[in-house]
């Protein structure tokens, strides 16, 4: 799909209804001519391609359209709205987020569509799961739990994929039955589904604590764990990448990182009079306008150490071969209004022995004079607790050289 289209979609799909019919007609009556011939165009293409596709390909064009319809209302639910909008978000503000989805309307439709009896099973075993979540969860999650406040098609969804991350802490505190059990799967593959489109949107919207916020809440689903800093999580994590029953040489060690970083004149950088990284470490001075470069070097202390077998290296869901990955955001900081992200890039291992990856981000220096701060933040979707951050600053200073007449 065309880039600007799929942009478009997306920008309809986070309105309500009414929104997009009148943005829909707005357009219209602002086309030009050409313009209207050129949509009439591309619907008529659209309304072929459909007509043409097999049942398989239907359905997956349909499904498409489902998960667009979805990460629009999971972008509306989170988008950043007066308050404080540098707020991190917390694992239940994503989850509630991400509950409120049509595709999680099935749950719903589900339960009203059994017999009176597993309803009633059903009801109560949602009642039995909320009780233990608020009993076990880290304060912070219990606290967000217990003073959202939604309805029962949100907020069983919503303790579904907190039931993913504490099910191992839970243990037999919380047994579900046969049909609980099959609305808990179908709930965690929708999630995984939609946690790895939101990965790729977010940052197009350019929303730090968004973004951020939910590549923490990945890594926490896709190795169903609770928390970051919690000692037992780390240790869970530990088991996960090196099972205690393979051999040695086919496990993963725990990520042992460390990040150099600066900010810089990118015009210094790229005449190279800019020096060594680790020699560097004043705020880089610029004048209004000039590009300012943030370089970053990503060190793997535990680079040599394990190893993969060669059906995961090579397996077709993988075909870069990509062993291990991390992302990183570089935050702005504004004086007024929400931080921008002002740069997300992909850091990708695919020899366990690279002992570093560099990441550069460029961006144009505000027309105000001062010192602005930035913050570079290393996440990972896959691996928790491994999460960092380093603080830098650039000074824009006032241009003195006179204007030629």
């Amino acid at each position: 799909m065309d880039p600007m289209m799929a942009q478009g979609q997306l920008a309809l799909s986070m309105m309500t209804p009414e929104q997009r019919k009148a943005a829909v007609e707005t357009a219209l009556s602002k086309a030009t001519p050409e313009e209207k011939k050129q949509l009439e165009k591309q619907q008529k293409e659209m309304q072929q391609k459909f007509a043409k596709a097999t049942p398989e390909e239907r359905a997956s064009m349909q499904q498409q359209a489902m998960i667009m319809q979805d990460i629009g209302v999971f972008c509306r639910h989170l988008r950043p709205e007066g308050g404080d909008p540098d707020k991190p978000l917390g694992t239940v503000d994503v989850l509630a987020a991400m509950a409120e989805c049509g595709s999680f309307g099935n749950l719903t439709a589900a339960i009203k569509n059994a017999a009176p009896e597993q309803q009633k099973l059903t009801i109560k075993a949602f009642m039995d799961l909320e009780q233990a979540l608020l009993e076990n969860g880290t304060e912070a999650d219990a606290a967000a739990l217990r003073e959202r406040k939604s309805k029962p098609e949100v907020r069983r969804p919503l303790l579904l994929m907190l039931y993913i991350l504490y099910k191992h802490k839970l243990g037999d505190k919380i047994v579900l039955d046969e049909t609980v059990t099959f609305y808990y799967e179908a709930t965690k593959r929708l999630a995984t589904q939609l946690l790895m489109h939101a990965q790729m949107t977010l940052p197009q919207q350019r929303w730090v604590q968004q973004t951020v916020g939910v590549s923490r809440v990945a890594a926490l689903l896709v190795n169903e764990l609770w928390s970051h800093d919690d000692p037992e999580c780390v240790r869970r994590m530990g088991d996960i990448l090196d099972p205690p029953d393979k051999p040695e040489e086919l496990g993963m060690p725990f990520p042992e990182l460390a990040i150099k970083a600066r900010t810089v004149l990118a015009m210094e950088l790229e005449t190279g009079l800019a020096g060594k990284l680790e020699d560097s470490h004043e705020p880089a001075k610029v004048l209004p306008g000039q590009l300012v470069a943030v370089q970053v070097e990503l060190t793997r202390k535990h680079a040599g150490k394990g190893g993969v077998p060669s059906e995961i290296a090579n397996d077709e869901s993988n075909p870069k071969g990509i062993l291990e990955a991390y992302w990183l955001y570089i935050e702005g900081h504004t004086p007024v209004g929400a931080n921008t992200l002002l740069a997300a890039q992909p850091l990708t291992v695919t020899d366990l022995k690279t002992t570093t990856l560099p990441g550069l981000a460029k961006f144009e220096a505000p027309k105000e004079t001062g010192e602005f701060k930035i913050t570079v933040h290393l996440a990972s979707t896959s691996v928790v607790g491994c999460d960092q951050k380093v603080e830098l600053s650039f000074i824009v200073q006032e241009d003195d050289v006179p204007a030629l007449e």
